[in-house]
């Protein structure tokens, strides 16, 4: 999701996203400002929204600690109206702040008001980034990638083939890759990995014969190369009742252990239920052990559940010590530019600045940044250092998946009626916790609400501006969560009889594309028409809710029945399970509890 960064909105994230915030400032460690001066600076930050200048000015004089003065002076030199920056001011800006996250703008700016003669503005600094990728390609196919005459053309026409995927045309990528000018740019293992990437664009176009034959060409040479033809193979096999062929193909890739955790959780899945169709109950459980070990993917937490096993998450959440806090600020103006960003309510910025300072400290700083992002309570940022700590599961940083699943102190304006798992698994997928998030199509806040949608739901066409756009109001958390959480109820007890699975397809792509889909293509497995949704946004987003709400049930010390019945070849109906939605609740049909449900033995 893309983030706003509008200057006339500062202040409506100091004083609502930034309202839990300031209020536990008491308890917390990393407080650079004092009280005093954290509320000169909200109040600067107020005055300079509402353009009165003069009277931030008679504050700002009064300041003990300069600290965010570089962000005071980029709200002063971005205000629409009630100041024009001189290219002196700005170029004096860039002098002083050019580390800020937002100092790319003001150099923008300089450029275009720098007097002919003048010297340039400095330039700013770039973010650095730090990011771990998970080694999950063959050594041997990682040898070819290496080994390429000619590397930016083998990228470029892998970026063809998955452009022309994109866009349904897998006849004219499979035509194009053929070529043979384009197939010379290739190893073997390379080419055959760009076709099984070719027959699930027919397999989710529903060219199912196409599909199979390409797929079952492609696993026969090259198989543990190009593990996407072991998958095509094994659904189309399963979709033609041949479950001997799909429990090999299904078996031969969760055998592969470099390839990507949620492709061997599902083949080993997969790999599970063929064995059980084909009476092979021997090789069911070693299978499905196979899937548990990966508990953050979608078939690591239904094997979990099929399994009756707990996930072995580590939930440790860290605690900011004095030492630590004078040791990273110390060797981090950034992280305490953060903390007093937080301390003061102006959340986004304070995230920001938490993630830039990520980028640049070492790993071995990984423990005490990930304690102040917990101490401040910035969601987004310990969701964003946990996933460059992740990719190494399970030697991973501590506390990473404390900081991968968060559980912030927000709530809908009218209440939790629908468990806090949902909400929060929901919001996970669609903004990170970030406040401010605004997609490229205009999905605003924290559940990324349309503006139709949220008007639709509360009935108040104001929150969709006459330009389309979302009123500010969808971007106030508390009110956000209660649009959001009266549109999952609506999707819940009208559209899907209680259906986490199916709520998510509709949250996403829409009840109408659902209703629609579901008629021209009746599927009565429940996985399966998973694995055959042709929009793979809709199709990794149910996914990854599902997971999300799974893994914060476990997170919460809650059992998960909607996981535990989809497992057992049921429905993904919502159960409630804190305590007052339990007693309440009016969404169903639910067909038995976690307790009643029939596991694979």
């Amino acid at each position: 999701m893309l983030q706003r960064v509008l200057p006339a909105l500062w202040m409506s994230v100091v004083f609502i996203a930034g309202t839990a915030l300031a209020a536990s400032a008491s308890t917390q460690v990393a407080t650079p400002l004092s009280e005093a001066d954290a509320a000169r600076y909200r109040a600067i930050f107020q005055e300079q929204e509402e353009g009165d200048m003069s009277t931030a000015d008679a504050i700002i004089a009064k300041l003990e600690d300069p600290i965010l003065m570089g962000h005071v002076l980029h709200q002063r030199y971005m205000h629409p109206t009630a100041w024009r920056s001189s290219y002196e001011e700005l170029s004096s800006w860039l002098d002083k702040y050019a580390d800020h996250p937002n100092a790319d703008v003001i150099y923008s700016l300089a450029s275009k008001r720098r007097p002919r003669g003048a010297i340039a503005p400095d330039n700013y600094q770039t973010r650095r980034w730090r990011t771990r990728e998970e080694d999950w390609l063959p050594p041997a196919l990682k040898e070819d990638y290496k080994n390429n005459r000619n590397p930016a053309e083998v990228a470029r026409i892998e970026g063809y083939i998955r452009y022309l995927n994109a866009d349904d045309r897998p006849t004219q990528a499979l035509n194009y890759i053929r070529t043979p000018r384009w197939r010379a740019e290739f190893s073997d293992a390379q080419y055959d990995r760009v076709l099984s990437w070719i027959a699930a664009s027919y397999y989710y176009n529903e060219n199912l014969a196409e599909a199979s034959q390409l797929a079952r060409e492609v696993a026969a040479r090259n198989g543990d190369t190009a593990v996407l033809a072991y998958w095509v193979a094994g659904l189309t096999s399963w979709r033609k009742s041949d479950y001997e062929a799909a429990a090999g193909y299904f078996t031969r890739m969760a055998d592969v252990k470099h390839q990507e955790a949620s492709f061997r959780a599902a083949a080993g899945f997969w790999a599970a239920r063929a064995n059980l169709a084909t009476g092979r109950h021997d090789k069911v459980i070693p299978y499905l052990h196979i899937a548990a070990q990966f508990p953050f993917t979608f078939y690591g937490q239904l094997a979990l559940g099929q399994l009756g096993q707990d996930s072995g998450i580590d939930w440790s959440v860290p605690r900011l010590t004095e030492a630590q806090w004078n040791q990273i600020s110390a060797k981090s103006v950034r992280v305490r530019r953060a903390a007093a960003l937080a301390q003061i309510g102006m959340e986004t910025l304070a995230h920001t600045e938490m993630r830039w300072a990520h980028g640049e400290l070492e790993d071995a700083d990984d423990a005490a940044l990930m304690a102040v992002a917990f101490d401040t309570k910035l969601w987004a940022a310990q969701i964003d250092m946990a996933i460059a700590s992740a990719a190494h599961l399970p030697d991973a940083t501590p506390f990473t998946a404390a900081g991968l699943y968060p559980l912030p102190d927000y709530a809908p304006n009218d209440g939790f009626k629908i468990d806090r798992a949902i909400l929060f698994g929901m919001i996970r997928q669609e903004s990170k916790f970030k406040t401010e998030a605004m997609s490229r199509v205009g999905a605003a806040g924290l559940m990324q609400l349309m503006p139709r949608t949220a008007s639709y739901v509360a009935n108040d066409s104001s929150l969709m501006q006459h330009d389309g756009r979302a009123s500010d109001k969808l971007y106030e958390p508390g009110y956000n969560m209660q649009l959001g959480q009266s549109y999952i109820d609506q999707l819940l007890t009208r559209y899907t009889d209680g259906d986490l699975l199916e709520m998510a397809i509709a949250y996403n792509w829409g009840p109408g594309n659902l209703s629609r889909w579901k008629a021209a293509n009746p599927v009565s497995d429940e996985l399966l028409m998973i694995e055959s949704i042709p929009n793979p946004e809709a199709r990794d987003f149910v996914e990854y809710v599902l997971t999300n709400m799974w893994v914060y049930r476990d997170r919460l010390g809650q059992p998960a029945p909607s996981r535990d019945s989809l497992a057992a070849g049921g429905k993904a109906i919502y159960v409630p399970v804190d305590a007052k939605n339990a007693r309440t609740s009016q969404v169903g049909p639910v067909q038995g509890s976690a307790g009643e449900l029939v596991t694979i033995n």
